[in-house]
């Protein structure tokens, strides 16, 4: 009989029979091991290897072995690597070969370790190369720092590109890499066809690159390969003449600009047909479109924060004005189009402001370490000493806002101990934990989830209560600011929540819209703004009104959700308006107070302007960190709803796939499935309802779920390395995969 043991990654095999014990270790000795691949080999497939079992040269057959244990481990580097083994009850009774694989998607060394009895068999371990994956027009990404390139029309502008597999290791370049790829550059002012541009590699710096003169204009380039645009692959290089580029240096380096006459043409939807006349300003922080009353005094029409939350397309050339036209868009309000013949200018002082106030680079990881460089500079504190304060346990938050009453300690790096206990270098670590755990916990009342599933995410608690005064509130965002205080020295200080999306974007300056409602509160979603979203709502009566119960069901109150709102009915045609006010009012304004007191605390250690650089799921990630994720436990407190031979296969695949995930990906699988990326205290186990896996009638499509149930639907697959991509496609997708009802 052959029990199949899982400790950590390590694959382990007991066979037990009544035939006498054989000698363990001539059996490992005599042992043969055959790879199926040569050597180095592309990452990216599932690579199958064979043990076969002898005794005194004569096959021997696994059933015939008594006490022996067989142990495989795989590793790269000091990450295990899951190895799937072939258990079918026909390899057991008549093969002496044990058939093992697994997927290769890091690439460097791996580690081969078989062992019978604690005895490595002959050769073990081996060593095998893997090697990225070749590049393929469907797997490989570029990465360009910077989405928009500001340069002259007097200097050879280099641009380096970074080349990446589908596993995101870093492609080595070479001359014979080049084949395929094309640089494509189109200036967006005129009508005339994309020049091709030589595209070089540089073995020394691991890049490709090409270099090219830019007249001066605003041009798009595309990196394709065999013909089709790669992933990344598409940036904008804005060329100014000599003497315009000096002028937006000075004006970046002095963190200023002119005053640049501009024309209003679009606001939204709506046209100007007299376009109105205003003027543009820019400095680090914002892009500021004003008009002059009366010649003298000026008025703000619009303002947008030169951060990740502004984007702007350049539209071409304003045939009525006779200047180049660009629009800009944030999610704060209506964009606005507007001509003006320093445009070029207008962007390039953005373009140059926005790279200097994100660091540089727009990668998460580049903009996360820019953020604790930037805390450390905004703080300068002169010691890392740590003032000691004491708490006390029993009466965790109270106690804790007593021992931080004094604003100079926020400001300083601290060692906590509590009341009565010895303290030691990991307490301060546990009160981080602690706290965070009691202020977002449902049961102090601070943060409440908008049903009663524990999986949902919580935010401010809307309801009155004199328990609940602002104070408590301004404490948490000071907290919260001292865990990302505290991250940007040493250890990293994480905390544990799972904040509703649309705090989140309030934290960060972004506009809460209906969507919003699809991960707060998705059985609101599911029901009442799906269907006005579906259906038609010109029969319903509807008007721009909400009613709120008391916990008994009796109306308390209509509240109108924009003035006169009881008299403005909902229709077909306005009905984006309409949930759009209803998570205006539902989400940001009945928490309004509450939002504003957390934000004062937390504006207090980390400035505004450095949170802007970071959307909401970055946010997440920089504040919550990700959870430790333990493939044993997840498949031990899972749910399975699928009996054909078919989804058995997929079934086996997927912990194939997901134990070779790295803590990222699980991330991203685990906010896929269940909304967000935090486990609850107690990991897999305490997820409410349980993680479920389910089979999906349907073959080789991405796969689905519902968060609502933690539900994770998976079609069948013409292959493993199907199911493997397409996995990953879905989970970094995000939101395409998502069945919210």
């Amino acid at each position: 009989m052959l029990q199949k043991l899982v400790e950590s990654e390590r694959v382990q095999f007991t066979w037990n029979d009544s035939h006498p014990v054989g000698n363990s270790r001539k059996l490992a000795e005599s042992a043969r091991v055959q790879f199926t691949w040569n050597d180095p080999h592309p990452v990216g497939n599932s690579m199958k290897f064979y043990v076969k079992l002898y005794q005194r040269g004569k096959p021997y057959l696994i059933h015939h072995v008594d006490v022996v244990s067989f142990q495989v481990e795989v590793t790269c580097g000091d990450t295990p690597i899951d190895v799937d083994v072939d258990v079918s009850k026909e390899n057991l009774q008549k093969s002496n070969v044990i058939s093992l694989c697994f997927t290769a998607k890091r690439a460097g060394f791996y580690d081969i370790s078989i062992m019978i009895s604690n005895k490595p068999v002959s050769g073990s371990p081996f060593s095998k190369t893997f090697l990225t994956g070749p590049p393929d027009p469907e797997k490989t990404s570029v990465f360009q720092k910077l989405s928009t390139i500001v340069t002259s029309n007097k200097v050879q502008t280099q641009v380096a590109l970074d080349l990446f597999d589908e596993f995101e290791n870093r492609c080595f370049v070479d001359s014979l890499c080049l084949d395929g790829f094309e640089m494509t550059v189109t200036e967006l002012a005129r009508d005339c066809k994309p020049e091709v541009v030589q595209v070089c590699a540089s073995v020394e710096r691991n890049t490709l690159f090409f270099s090219k003169i830019f007249a001066t204009g605003i041009y798009v380039v595309c990196v394709t390969l065999k013909g089709r645009l790669i992933s990344g692959g598409k940036f904008k290089v804005i060329s100014l003449s000599a003497s315009e580029f000096e002028e937006v240096s000075q004006c970046v380096g002095q963190k200023k600009s002119e005053d640049y006459e501009s024309y209003i043409t679009c606001v939204g939807l709506t046209e100007y047909s007299n376009p109105k006349k205003v003027f543009a300003y820019i400095s680090s922080k914002k892009l500021v479109l004003h008009e002059f009353k009366q010649g003298l005094l000026p008025v703000r029409f619009r303002t947008f924060r030169v951060f990740p939350v502004t984007t702007f397309d350049y539209i071409g050339m304003n045939d009525k004005l006779g200047f180049p036209a660009v629009t800009f868009t944030d999610d704060n309000q209506a964009s606005v189009t507007f001509a003006s013949k320093d445009a070029m200018k207008i962007l390039s002082i953005f373009a140059m402001h926005y790279s200097k106030n994100i660091g540089g680079s727009e990668t998460f990881v580049d903009k996360k370490h820019f953020f604790y460089y930037a805390m450390r500079q905004y703080h300068n504190i002169s010691s890392l000493d740590k003032t000691p304060i004491t708490v006390d346990r029993s009466n965790l938050l109270l106690s804790s806002m007593q021992a931080l009453r004094r604003p100079h300690l926020w400001f300083r790096r601290i060692r906590v101990m509590f009341s009565g206990e010895p303290g030691n270098s990991h307490i301060s670590k546990e009160w981080f934990h602690l706290l965070s755990s009691k202020i977002f916990s449902p049961e102090t009342e601070l943060f409440v989830p908008f049903s009663n599933n524990p999986q949902a995410l919580v935010h401010p608690n809307p309801n009155k209560s004199p328990l609940m005064t602002l104070k408590f509130y301004k404490f948490a965002g000071k907290f919260v600011g001292k865990c990302l205080f505290e991250s940007s020295y040493e250890s990293k200080q994480f905390i544990k929540a799972k904040l509703s999306k649309s705090f989140l974007a309030q934290l960060i300056g972004l506009r809460v819209n209906y969507k919003f409602f699809e991960y707060d509160d998705p059985e609101l979603y599911g029901s009442k703004i799906k269907y006005i979203l579906n259906s038609s709502v010109n029969s319903l009566d509807l008007t721009f009104t909400e009613e709120e119960f008391d916990n008994n069901g009796k109306l308390v109150k209509v509240v109108e959700l924009v003035p006169g709102g009881k008299s403005k009915p909902v229709s077909d045609e306005n009905k984006i308006e309409y949930i759009n006010a209803l998570a205006q009012y539902r989400l940001v304004t009945k928490v309004k107070s509450k939002t504003q007191a957390f934000l004062k605390g937390l504006n207090a250690l980390v400035p505004e302007d450095l949170r802007m650089i970071f959307d909401e799921k970055e946010l997440e990630l920089l504040l919550c960190g990700v959870s430790e994720y333990d493939v044993k436990e997840f498949r031990e407190n899972c749910i399975v709803s699928g009996n054909s031979p078919e989804f058995h296969k997929v079934l086996r695949w997927f912990w194939s796939i997901v134990g070779n995930y790295t803590q990222e990906e699980m991330a991203k699988l685990v906010q896929f499935t269940t909304g967000s990326s935090q486990l609850p205290p107690g990991g897999f186990s305490q997820l409410k309802p349980k993680f479920l896996i389910t089979e999906h009638f349907s073959y080789n499509i991405l796969p689905t779920a519902r968060i609502c149930f933690n539900q994770l639907n998976l079609p069948d697959y013409e292959s493993f390395k199907k199911m493997e991509r397409c996995m990953l496609i879905a989970i970094k997708e995000g939101s395409e995969g998502y069945l919210m009802w």
